[in-house]
């Protein structure tokens, strides 16, 4: 990630996320604004952060994999979100992949600077808890999601999950990596390449320049039932 070396905008943007109501001045003064690029990695399965971040701009993907490779989607994360709050807790290794969708901001903080200035504080501890509290309610329904519901209805929530304005979604659903993609839904390539198959001969989606394009939203939701990976 890129250092964006701008205090000015550091206080803006927490300011505008609220973190100034949870952090005081020090410690807004240790805030670092980063720049990561669309896909990169910021946290892998296994690493031991030494940093919390706050994600104020952007979309964040996290997933998990196997010992044998293979890759589940957990979430996509939106502002405000915490990555390696659990890890600041717990001390230990990251449980899942944290990757950009889109480019994003990101400030991040020292976990040293939180251990030994922050550990006891009240309101910062009750921010973190509400973080790690709406995390496990949403794991809830999105292993329920992974578990219960159909491909159909996975694939499009993970579209509408993905979703740009104009119905393009990201590159990340590019049609030469639906090897992928079918990993991280929990299916094989042969079954997701069937649903696809089918929602564009429903004329819902279509495959145009090597991506899939939504050509009917409402009946992508109806399909989801309401759910999102987010």
């Amino acid at each position: 990630m890129k250092e964006i070396l701008d205090f000015q905008q550091v206080r803006r943007l927490a300011r505008e996320h609220g973190l100034d109501q949870v952090l005081n001045e020090a410690a807004i003064g240790e805030l670092r604004l980063l720049e990561a690029s669309k896909g990169e990695i910021i946290c892998s399965k296994g690493e031991r952060p030494d940093r919390l971040y706050f994600l104020v701009e952007g979309k964040l993907k996290i997933y998990t994999t196997s010992p044998n490779g293979k890759s589940l989607l957990l979430r996509f994360s939106t502002p405000p979100a915490l990555v390696g709050d659990l890890e600041l807790v717990n001390g230990k290794e990251a449980k899942n992949t944290v990757q950009t969708v889109s480019k994003s901001l990101l400030l991040g903080i020292s976990y040293h600077f939180l251990q030994s200035t922050y550990a006891s504080n009240p309101k910062f501890l009750h921010f973190m808890l509400g973080h790690i509290t709406h995390k496990l309610y949403t794991f809830s329904n999105f292993s329920s999601l992974n578990l219960l519901y159909p491909v159909e209805s996975r694939f499009a929530s993970y579209m509408l999950s993905t979703m740009e304005q104009g119905g393009q979604v990201n590159e990340e659903i590019q049609t030469s990596r639906l090897t992928e993609l079918a990993d991280l839904l929990g299916t094989s390539y042969r079954h997701l390449n069937r649903v696809i198959s089918d929602l564009c001969e429903r004329d819902i989606i279509r495959k145009e320049q090597k991506k899939i394009v939504v050509r009917d939203v409402e009946q992508l939701r109806e399909i989801a039932g309401g759910n999102m990976y987010e």
